[in-house]
């Protein structure tokens, strides 16, 4: 896995339900975490361009009482055994067990971490030492878009009607893989830039 100490060149954030694997409310059954088409191998190309990718996902079933944070990170790990039998991996799995009002006591916070709110995109900026405009975020939600907004991240937004999309910034795909492709092409064009105005 990509160590943080060498500061990669992009980063790449991205959400889990939904976007990586198929989206069951308050997912809470190994048995149900399925890959979703594509994802596998659009990781893999990252992993291969040592591009970390880190997950940020919101987890309020936590603080809801549906399911524990051992089950959360079992879940992670889970993922990461599906991509792994794919020759890919996950790099960093980063989650928000918070929500105001909470059921647990423990978990009702009004916290800075759980997506429209930036604190877990943040952390992993800082964890690999990436400038917002080298990163991206892609997710399902407008929640992943306003999160990446607040930091300057460049956003994708799985969508079938850019009409229901109220930021006029972010990116329109139908996929992961789209988005990373896109996102690719775009980093691309922009190291070439570099590379032509170089003495």
């Amino acid at each position: 896995m990509q160590d943080a100490v060498t500061k990669p060149s992009s980063l790449v954030l991205t959400d889990r339900d939904g976007t990586l694997i198929r989206d069951v409310p308050y997912l809470s059954r190994l048995e149900d975490i399925q890959l979703l088409p594509g994802v596998a191998s659009a990781i893999r190309h990252l992993n291969t361009l040592r591009i970390p990718v880190v997950v940020v996902t919101n987890q309020s079933g936590v603080a809801r009482g549906y399911f524990t944070e051992s089950f959360v990170q079992e879940s992670h790990l889970l993922l990461n055994d599906l991509l792994g039998k794919e020759g890919a991996h996950i790099d960093r799995f980063l989650y928000c067990p918070h929500l105001s009002g909470a059921v647990k006591s423990l978990y009702d916070r009004d916290c800075t971490c759980r997506k429209p709110r930036s604190g877990m995109l943040k952390t992993a900026l800082d964890a690999y030492g990436v400038l917002p405009s080298r990163a991206m975020m892609v997710g399902d939600s407008i929640r992943d878009v306003e999160a990446a907004e607040n930091l300057g991240i460049m956003a994708y937004l799985i969508a079938s009607d850019s009409r229901t999309v109220p930021s006029a910034s972010a990116y329109i795909v139908s996929s992961f893989s789209e988005a990373v492709e896109n996102f690719l092409v775009a980093r691309n064009r922009v190291i070439s830039e570099r590379s032509s105005h170089a003495p």
